[in-house]
């Protein structure tokens, strides 16, 4: 069949697995790009796609739509920023710092790192960040670094005002800030990603994995690992951190950052600060001279050698059930939060991150339900809604996408920054 002949061929070119997406996400992105050639019959776009390397960049840069925007999931950044001020403290700190983005999509991850740095009072010349991703459509308009209203849903959009010039409708990201980003486009699972490049202190993947199939996703990180230092941080994003199981990485203990530090042997020094002090994360990062001093604790970094200890405890066990997923711990997480919706059916926190354990296995049925489920015992829970938003997209759904999406952006431009296990 010539349109399993493309899927295949999707697969091999960027790891698109098809059923992550689904194949009538796949058709429709062939469809339209039949009608832009004017190609009647799928065997002859099949054939054109083989042959033209132009075309089928056109495909993949129909297919990959970004889902993107400045300080999405806000928790990474604020360690991220966290991890910065510490290393500005002084222990080994390493200059320049090297930060990858991949894929950096149309811009905002990279930039809103930028704007952490900047934020942070890190000078250009200490820091310089690498923006990869496969599609040239999407380069090309983070080049342009002018962004529509969409990709700014955060909370607090104070940051806008200090690093963006409004033009007309749109928002153009200030000299300063797109100065210190270098966008390159590459394939992440080519056998020579990046190759030469000097290793990296902090890299972003985020919700790049979840496309992949298995096999695929730790070529994917394979690659990653040999471009981070020892004691460098991974970013990953939620669904994805059980691909880290048997590796050498330690959870940071940053709320939700789903942050991991790749551990060294016992006789190399740090190439990296290790956190000391508690501290509370800046969301988004103020500029350095209008901090204040911190007060919600910040565990910061949990020692390498330090076994897991199961019989720690939170003084909510809905709390303890993120921790233990925030660690990679995703059985225990299941359990404690099957355990707390047997003594209350009808609290939502614990059917969403059930939710988010069962997608990080690949369980996207059952995600579905439950992540259902908690919009149904709370019909504002914007994370939920977003899942399912992705979801339905995944299963071509695009009416039931649109429909939770819009939901969402409703709940966010209206409610107060919340916590997502609320």
């Amino acid at each position: 069949m010539p349109l399993g002949e493309i899927e295949r061929l999707l697969q091999n070119e960027i790891g698109l697995h098809s059923s992550t997406v689904g194949s009538d996400t796949v058709r429709h992105a062939v469809e339209a790009r039949m009608r832009a050639c004017d190609i009647s019959r799928v065997e002859d776009y099949r054939d054109v796609i083989r042959h033209s390397r132009t075309e089928l960049d056109q495909l993949i840069d129909t297919v990959v739509i970004p889902e993107t925007w400045f300080f999405r999931d806000h928790n990474p950044f604020s360690a991220f920023s966290e991890w910065l001020q510490e290393s500005r403290r002084g222990r080994n700190t390493p200059t320049p710092l090297r930060i990858l983005s991949v894929p950096c999509s149309t811009g905002e991850e990279p930039y809103t790192l930028a704007m952490c740095l900047a934020d942070c009072g890190i000078a250009p010349s200490q820091a310089h960040i690498d923006a990869i991703d496969i599609s040239s459509v999407n380069l090309a308009i983070a080049r342009n670094a002018e962004y529509g209203i969409n990709s700014f849903r955060s909370h607090d959009l104070s940051f806008r005002e200090r690093h963006f010039d409004a033009v007309g409708q749109r928002y153009r990201l200030r000299d300063d800030i797109r100065a210190r980003v270098r966008f390159t486009r590459a394939n992440i699972l080519d056998s020579e990603f990046l190759a030469g490049c000097e290793a990296y202190h902090v890299i972003f993947c985020r919700n790049l994995l979840i496309y992949f199939d298995r096999a695929t996703q730790h070529q994917a990180i394979d690659n990653l690992c040999k471009l981070l230092v020892e004691r460098g941080l991974l970013f990953l994003g939620h669904s994805e951190t059980s691909l880290l199981k048997d590796r050498p990485f330690t959870a940071m203990a940053f709320p939700r950052s789903f942050g991991f530090v790749h551990r060294q042997p016992v006789d190399q020094p740090e190439a990296v600060p290790e956190f000391k002090k508690p501290r509370r994360p800046a969301y988004p990062p103020a500029p350095a001279s209008q901090k204040q001093k911190p007060t919600m604790p910040f565990a910061g970094v949990r020692p390498e050698t330090k076994p897991h200890d199961n019989t720690r405890r939170d003084s909510d066990p809905l709390q303890t059930a993120f921790r233990l997923a925030d660690e990679g711990h995703l059985d225990e997480a299941a359990l404690q939060c099957e355990a707390l919706m047997k003594q209350d059916s009808c609290q939502p926190g614990p059917y969403y991150l059930l939710g988010l354990v069962r997608e990080a296995t690949g369980n996207s049925s059952a995600a579905e339900q439950l992540f259902r489920k908690a919009v149904y015992l709370a019909p504002d829970h914007y994370e939920a809604l977003t899942h399912l938003s992705v979801i339905c997209e995944r299963k071509g759904d695009k009416q039931s996408a649109q429909r939770f999406r819009d939901r969402a952006q409703r709940i966010q431009a209206t409610a107060p920054l919340r916590h997502i296990e609320q």
